[in-house]
């Protein structure tokens, strides 16, 4: 083993959290609520429509201009510019991940990022959260218009990192994504246990972790 590549959103960043860290500042800064005991149905129901970032920010915040009441002078693009402006901001690095980071890079291995979203987006999480400075290669889908789950963007990662993919172990949440894409690139893959339910058309008996303090047991 040479390398240990991963998801960023939800893997390495605590995604679930962020959002919500925004809706409630989204909430405060722009929406009209009657009663404080409706912010954390709506909250919910932001969540629910965002899809676990896995919808159009342009589709959703449309969809949330209509249902919800806002301040005067609130329009869709002024959400979305919100959205690009403020969200990397509420990034919370996963319970463990920078421990589970070091022991990686202590043993030697090289390190791989890759994520899907905007180069925009996801550069200023990365920087936000302080995690550049781990990786000998990152990988954003829009940069090089290649997404996972795309065998071509892990093709793409391991060729940076110098490895073979036979030599690499992929880590994400998503089954498809992260689990299936890096093994139909010939890497090994490791799901992360987290907000994303394992695909049934998927075999069973996936490496997983259910924590990043479980991270020596995929070590060499």
């Amino acid at each position: 083993m040479k390398a240990i590549l991963f998801d960023l959103d939800n893997t390495l960043l605590d995604r679930r959290l962020a959002f919500r860290r925004f809706t409630e500042r989204l909430i405060d800064n722009y929406m009209i609520i009657e009663l404080d005991s409706d912010k954390p149905v709506i909250i919910e129901e932001i969540r629910i429509a965002d899809r676990e970032g896995y919808r159009g920010k342009r589709e959703l915040y449309a969809e949330l201009y209509n249902t919800y009441r806002w301040k005067e002078g609130v329009t869709p693009e002024s959400l979305l510019a919100y959205w690009f402006s403020e969200f990397f901001r509420c990034t919370e690095v996963m319970d463990g991940a920078i421990e589970a980071l070091d022991l990686v890079r202590d043993n030697g291995l090289k390190l791989g990022l890759i994520t899907n979203g905007s180069v925009h987006s996801q550069n200023a999480k990365i920087d936000f959260a302080g995690l550049r400075h781990y990786f000998d290669a990152i990988i954003v889908s829009d940069e090089v218009q290649k997404k996972k789950p795309d065998p071509a963007i892990f093709a793409i990662a391991v060729q940076r990192l110098g490895v073979d993919p036979a030599d690499a172990i992929y880590v994400g949440d998503h089954p498809v994504n992260d689990v299936l894409g890096a093994r139909l690139a010939g890497l090994q893959s490791i799901w992360y246990r987290g907000n994303q339910p394992w695909d049934e058309r998927l075999d069973e008996g996936e490496p997983a972790l259910g924590h990043f303090s479980e991270m020596k047991k995929i070590l060499p």
